[in-house]
């Protein structure tokens, strides 16, 4: 049996108040017990290892990534339109200069070391999944939700994206991925072939995510047929003028989801009032903010706050490289802090742990430490500083790599 106490001087459950001189205890990667010690010595603690000035929270849950354009040092330009900047993604994967299986384990080693314990990355055509395995001491474990993404909005892509999907929900994976589906967006996917990926979800009891009202242009190709995205597809060679009914919008999309049992809404930055309800009354819908992508487009005040307060989940996630500097969610809580110093600092902390596991359906295992979930933690380093809040410190520090 492999048994070990780590001490801290801060230790996040996530579902209790953070424990002054903490300790953590494990037995095969599984938590065993988290307590208060009564002093900050570890005298009499049997065999622990003090971590020292640190904080121990639970692995942080990436909910959305793609970890295909790890290789880019920076965010891709123009940021506006968002049809130029799909341009430059498409280019840049053209002009690649390592290997997809490379970039991804760029991608993987990047969110490991950013703490991440899970993942949710889409995974798009002749992606080659790699196994996640090199996690550092204390992590123990970790889980990929792998999400296979399908474009096809012209009806004669429908049987062959739908056969594609079908072979990933059945092809045996690297040990710790788990299988889901990507309809990428409202705009790539005929609503024929979104019901019946959502059938084959629902009958595979398969995670689903799908990019939704992530820009106005997609509301006014939805709405009206019209906008930047209809050349953009036209030019691919993908616009069909009759797949999108005149009067669309993303609820439709919500609704054909509904039947899923775990649903992750992606970016969802101008969500309206009807479908910001729609998503908070029922639990099997998560919305995935990526902050600084967000920013990045210069989108109009993401509705998240507004979303939390209905009830609705809300996870995080970084998107990518391409339009982000790097794939650390820790950065992610950090840069939220910073900007929204009134939101209560355990609910951020919550955004980054507990709400991603219950997006992609593994609460019972990882999001928070407790009895019998996993043992996987991220260490954040604390600033030699005196101070009776915990928050203050855990956001001033620097997660351990």
């Amino acid at each position: 049996m492999m048994r070990f106490t780590f001490a801290a001087r801060l230790v996040f459950p996530v579902d209790q108040p953070p424990l002054w001189n903490g300790c953590l205890e494990m037995e095969n990667g599984r938590v065993t017990a988290v307590y208060q010690r009564p002093s900050p010595s570890v005298a009499g603690i049997k065999n622990a290892i003090d971590m020292g000035n640190v904080a121990l929270v639970p692995g942080l849950i990436n909910a959305h990534t793609h970890w295909e354009f790890s290789d880019l040092r920076q965010p891709l330009q123009p940021a506006t339109p968002f049809t130029g900047w799909l341009k430059s993604l498409m280019q840049s994967r053209r002009n690649a200069t390592t290997d997809k299986a490379t970039r991804i384990q760029l991608g993987a080693t990047e969110s490991m070391a950013a703490g991440c314990a899970v993942v949710g990355e889409i995974a798009t055509a002749g992606n080659p999944v790699l196994g996640t395995t090199d996690w550092r001491a204390p992590v123990t474990s970790g889980r990929t939700v792998a999400f296979h993404e399908s474009i096809g909005l012209r009806p004669e892509r429908r049987e062959a994206q739908l056969q594609a999907a079908r072979n990933w929900l059945s092809t045996p994976l690297a040990e710790g991925i788990i299988r889901g589906l990507s309809p990428h967006a409202p705009y790539t996917v005929h609503p024929a072939l979104l019901s019946d990926l959502v059938d084959l979800a629902k009958a595979r009891n398969a995670p689903v995510a799908m990019h939704l009202a992530e820009t106005t242009a997609e509301l006014e190709l939805l709405q009206h047929g019209t906008g930047e995205f209809v050349e953009f597809l036209d030019h691919m060679g993908a616009w069909d003028p009759q797949a999108i009914p005149r009067g669309s919008r993303p609820l439709d999309c919500l609704r054909s989801l509904e039947p899923l049992s775990h649903v992750l809404a992606v970016h969802g930055n101008y969500l309206n009032a009807e479908e910001q309800a729609f998503v908070a009354a029922r639990p099997q819908f998560t919305v995935v903010y990526c902050p600084r992508t967000h920013a990045f487009f210069g989108h109009a005040p993401h509705p998240w706050q507004e979303l939390l307060a209905q009830g609705c989940r809300v996870a995080l996630g970084t998107d990518s490289r391409a339009s982000n500097p790097d794939l650390s969610l820790w950065n992610e809580v950090v840069w939220l802090r910073k900007r929204f110093p009134t939101v209560d600092p355990a609910l951020l902390l919550k955004l980054a742990t507990q709400n991603g596991a219950e997006a992609l359906g593994l609460a019972a295992e990882f999001g928070s430490l407790v009895l019998g979930k996993s043992a996987n933690v991220a260490v954040v380093m604390l600033p030699d500083v005196r101070s009776t809040d915990p928050w203050e410190l855990l956001y001033a520090g620097r997660m351990k790599t």
